[in-house]
């Protein structure tokens, strides 16, 4: 249907005008380019499923439609005009656009077209989005993909203005407003210690623990960081924070190096590979992971394609 709507449309402006009354049919100009590409009526025939008189009687009507004589009667075959050389040139690049308009369509269907746009937390983009990103790659090899690191403030921000499409985030019910929600995910903290430790032995490690221990952590005003602070308040300990800095990962290597002891979210210490030792910290706290994305926008095709390799590397089902 897109097709022949698309060709009349092309062609109306190539051939002239008539009197009113007499309109192209869509079927004359594809018997008039079936026959210039067959070289005879019966085979253009064969080419739309029509007999070969059907297809003798379009061409006459486009003849009379375009005022232009556009074949030669000769046995066995018909012979194009210049006129009908002329004509076809035109015809033909309507159908090759048309043909690339159709083939970009089944492209867009496939989820092998377009663009995707990600946010996501700077403990995202260090640990289980660059391999999952690498994998969706590798099945939508023609999808263009951006991916930019945020607070979770700044990256729920730009997904609720729709500068981008979707969002990975930890999350409250508060921020929920404006926003489409996925959870796919629950973490719960644990203490990293550098191998060796003297409370590597501990089964779980609470505030009381950290209160004379080189303490590592992440920069003032984060959100992670005022969840930590408030129960070393309850604690009535004040941990000695050595080193402060804006990313987990970075947190975890100065770990790794001895430099101190941190409160991390699993999602960083389960994506890399060292000599460091993991325990609970207690009291429990734990947190959720979702895609967020703008309420009133509906999902492309690769935005829920997406989704659905991130809800099945977290072993979940998506949200009704």
């Amino acid at each position: 249907m897109l097709h022949n709507i698309y060709s009349a449309r092309m062609l109306a402006c190539v051939l002239p005008e008539k009197e009113p009354g007499i309109a192209m049919n869509l079927r004359q100009i594809e018997a008039f380019r079936a026959v210039m590409v067959t070289g005879s009526a019966t085979d253009a025939g064969k080419m739309l499923f029509i007999s070969q008189p059907a297809v003798s009687r379009l061409i006459a009507d486009l003849e009379h439609r375009s005022n232009l004589k556009l074949f030669v009667r000769k046995p066995n075959r018909l012979e194009p005009t210049p006129e009908a050389q002329a004509l076809y040139r035109e015809v033909d690049r309507a159908f090759i656009g048309l043909e690339a308009i159709s083939r970009t369509a089944d492209a867009i269907a496939n989820k092998q077209h377009g663009s995707l746009r990600i946010v996501a937390m700077p403990v995202c983009v260090d640990s289980f989005l660059p391999p999952l990103i690498s994998e969706f790659s590798k099945q939508h090899p023609h999808v263009s993909i951006e991916l930019e690191s945020a607070p979770r403030i700044q990256a729920l921000d730009l997904v609720r203005s729709q500068r981008l499409d979707l969002g990975i985030v930890s999350l409250t019910r508060r921020e929920d407003v404006g926003l489409q929600v996925r959870r796919f995910c629950q973490q719960q903290a644990v203490c990293v210690l550098p191998a060796g430790h003297r409370l590597a032995d501990k089964a779980a490690i609470n505030a009381q623990d950290l209160a004379d221990e080189p303490f590592i952590s992440l920069s003032r005003g984060s959100p992670f960081r005022v969840r930590f602070d408030e129960i070393f308040a309850r604690a009535g300990i004040t941990p000695t924070i050595t080193i402060e800095t804006r990313t987990q990962r970075t947190i975890y290597e100065l770990v790794q190096r001895g430099a101190g002891l941190a409160i991390l979210d699993p999602l960083v210490t389960d994506s890399l590979d060292s000599e460091v030792v993991i325990k609970p910290f207690v009291p429990e706290v734990t947190w959720n992971y979702a895609v967020v994305q703008p309420e009133s926008a509906p999902t492309s095709l690769i935005t829920q394609s997406f989704i659905t390799l991130l809800m099945a590397h977290f072993h979940c089902q998506e949200d009704a």
